[in-house]
């Protein structure tokens, strides 16, 4: 690791991986990443503020093989640190390369839809890690950071294995290497020499077009696993629907360090697996405030869609439910404190003086959960849209 930039970079990317209010550049490093970039653009999802930085880094890529590798990853560059830890390193040579055929295999996949191997992105990783620092130690913070673990011990053992012969981020900037090759090798003019042939990298062959029918089979079954049924936990604002949420997050918690609030979590309902570790809403102890448009901002992948303040009036996420038996006002006691919370007038008392009663209006809640947090016997819940 003897390039200073690869320092100031992975600096860089653990400053803007911390939960602190960074608006649109919080996991910037997210943006960067070309792999995640052309999942999302073949997926068909929303295109986040930045999101054209990976279209420069990839042209970039074009013109310097692996330059995101040599000079932004912040996992590779952790992988070189532990690797140096190591003074016999263990041979691998006989080790296929796969991360061409993973990063066929993952763009495939997303161009039907479910993007589900964005999960292999090394800077997704590197961000998922980093769930700790918003919900502490917690089994589901713990297992978003696997992801890292894994891939820092895998350098350790066999360094520079996962760089150079698994990483699909890595495999899609050989892929990029070997089409500006081929442009090279375009035949000359009539009266022009053939320029001698450059090194050639392996050429796509049958195990790469198996790759891609692979990474079409997973993309297929991905979609017809999430299903149609109807979502059971509240999803933050922007959320694309659920058969398309689950397939697309890359559970890099990017918008659960930007949200002020700190109601993102992770799911970790194992009857759900397809949903686990994507992001939730809990109205525990806040509320997804009205003024507030950090998540949709700054999700890398679409799973979010972009969005304005101006719009939360109309971003459904879910619908308040009053349990009436657990009411003051039944219990003939005064309290107006869920109307008084409601920013878009979704509640009132009705029922008149004598036999006062809250209501939910259903065509104005947007589910933000603050009638939920301001009852003081916690009578109101959120039924997701």
């Amino acid at each position: 690791m003897s390039r200073p930039v690869r320092w100031v970079s992975l600096a860089l990317a653990c400053v803007l991986a911390l939960p602190i209010p960074l608006g649109m550049w919080a996991g910037l490093h997210l943006r960067l990443s070309p792999f995640l970039a052309l999942q999302t653009l073949l997926a068909r999802a929303p295109l986040a503020p930045l999101s054209a930085l990976g279209g420069v880094v990839l042209l970039l890529v074009f013109l310097r093989e692996r330059w995101f590798c040599r000079n932004v990853c912040p996992t590779g560059a952790l992988c070189d640190a532990v690797a140096a830890c190591r003074r016999t390193p263990q041979l691998w040579d006989a080790f296929p390369s796969v991360n061409k055929a993973l990063a066929l295999a993952a763009l495939a996949a997303a161009a039907c839809g479910a993007p589900v191997l964005a999960l292999a992105d090394p800077v997704a990783l590197f961000h998922g890690a980093w769930g700790v620092a918003v919900a502490g130690l917690t089994a589901a913070a713990l297992a978003g950071a696997a992801g890292l673990a894994a891939v820092l011990l895998l350098s350790l053992l066999f360094p520079r294995l996962w760089c150079a012969r698994l990483c699909p981020l890595g495999g899609l900037q050989l892929l990029v290497a070997d089409l500006r090759r081929a442009a090279r090798r375009a035949p000359p003019g009539p009266e022009t020499a053939p320029p001698p042939l450059p090194p050639r990298g392996p050429a796509l062959g049958r195990r790469h077009l198996f790759a891609a029918a692979s990474g079409i089979a997973v993309g297929l079954v991905a979609r017809e696993a999430a299903g149609a049924g109807a979502r059971t936990v509240v999803r933050p604002p922007g959320a694309l629907p659920e058969t398309r949420f689950k397939t697309t997050c890359c559970r890099c918690g990017n918008c659960a360090r930007a949200c002020p609030a700190r109601i993102v979590r992770p799911a970790a309902d194992l009857r759900d697996p397809l949903g686990l570790l994507a992001p939730r809403l809990d109205f525990s102890g806040a509320f997804c405030l009205p003024t507030c448009a950090a998540c949709g901002a700054v999700c890398p992948t679409g799973a979010l869609a972009p969005f304005d303040v101006a719009d939360k009036g109309r971003l459904v996420i879910g619908t308040a439910v009053i349990r009436l038996d657990d009411c003051r006002l039944t219990e003939g006691k005064e309290c107006n404190r869920c109307e008084a919370a409601c920013a878009f007038r979704a509640v009132r008392i009705a029922g008149g003086r004598f036999d006062p009663a809250p209501e939910v209006d259903t065509a104005n809640c947007v589910g933000c959960g603050a009638c939920v947090v301001a009852c003081p016997t916690r009578a109101i819940d959120i039924r997701p849209a």
